[in-house]
């Protein structure tokens, strides 16, 4: 890295703004790429700083959860500040765009749940195998009676 004093310079910098800002910027509804900009480092500096301290990253992925949160919730102002249909319908695009971006970042709390593909039903299942049970026992009993 001794060839890289700017990235460097830039990795000091946010070590020296620390997490707790950083991450507060991003909870606070800023996307990273703003904050990134607004920071004044580069991409490549910004991901090798989360990567730079064990667990880092994964208290940024928490940051970023809490940021869904806040903008999901944010749909509820958006929706009731609606005055006209022209309105109604820039508002619906601003919501959709929360609502997207809250699931694929929070996709346990805001995500469509989907129900599953294939249903079992234990009690058909268990009537089944006493058919086949009871089918297989009479073939038994009408072996032994010839």
């Amino acid at each position: 890295m001794s060839g890289r004093p700017i990235l460097r310079k830039q990795l000091r910098k946010l070590d020296e703004l620390g997490e707790e800002k950083i991450f507060s910027v991003i909870e606070g509804g800023m996307t990273t790429r703003a904050a990134i900009k607004h920071f004044e480092v580069g991409n490549r500096t910004f991901y090798k700083w989360l990567d730079s301290d064990e667990g880092r990253r994964q208290r940024y992925f928490q940051a970023r959860k809490r940021w869904a949160d806040m903008i999901a919730e944010e749909v509820v102002d958006i929706a009731d500040g609606a005055v006209d249909a022209h309105d109604a319908t820039v508002r619906k695009l601003r919501i959709d765009a929360r609502k997207w971006v809250a699931s694929r970042v929070n996709p346990d709390e805001w995500g469509e749940r989907r129900d599953p593909l294939l249903n079992i039903s234990l009690g058909d299942q268990h009537l089944t195998a006493l058919k086949d049970l009871v089918n297989g026992q009479l073939i038994e009993q009408d072996k032994d009676e010839t």
